[in-house]
């Protein structure tokens, strides 16, 4: 498809504008393209980096904290790395950054992936083992929930549950 203001070259970006319920598409050329002004608007929307996306995400400059140090002073004790050097460029500089800078962390990382703990992927053959392992985690953890709250109801429905998973996993062994 050729360009439909110099009519030369070939169309690499494609416009569509929704204007007063009409459509309106333009095809243009590279060069035509970062001359027009409907470009260079939808660009400019679109000019951020990664900082700016978790600066949003984590609040902008984060605020000293209650007990903590103020975030100059706050760098890994491993590799150095500054929290605001993980706002800038999206990236922890070690392990242990994760540990350093838990408290700024771990909010953001639940509203993100939904929790602060990596599951990641297990091989087939360990899979069966492990996915047992995590619910019978999940189960003694809501068992402990629901003893401290005193819903001993439910807590007897958890007991019998793990007691019914393990017996499981017994049999199998």
């Amino acid at each position: 498809m050729k360009c439909q203001k110099c009519h030369e070259r070939e169309a690499t970006s494609h416009i569509t504008q929704i204007i007063n319920g009409k459509k309106q598409e333009m095809h243009l050329c590279t060069q035509c393209a970062a001359e027009s002004p409907e470009f260079q608007e939808m660009k400019a929307g679109l000019d951020f980096g990664i900082g700016g996306f978790l600066g949003g995400i984590f609040g902008g400059k984060p605020k000293t904290l209650a007990g903590e140090t103020t975030l100059q002073n706050n760098a890994c004790p491993v590799c150095g790395m500054l929290f605001e050097d993980f706002l800038n460029d999206g990236r922890l500089g070690c392990g242990d950054c994760y540990s350093t800078f838990r408290n700024r962390l771990e909010r953001p990382l639940r509203q993100i992936h939904g929790t602060c703990e990596h599951v990641g992927k297990v091989p087939s053959r360990m899979g069966g083992a492990l996915k047992r392992d995590r619910k019978l985690a999940k189960l003694e953890s809501e068992l402990n929930a629901a003893v401290l709250k005193q819903e001993f109801e439910k807590a007897a429905e958890l007991r019998d549950k793990i007691k019914e998973l393990k017996d499981k996993d017994d049999k199998e062994a």
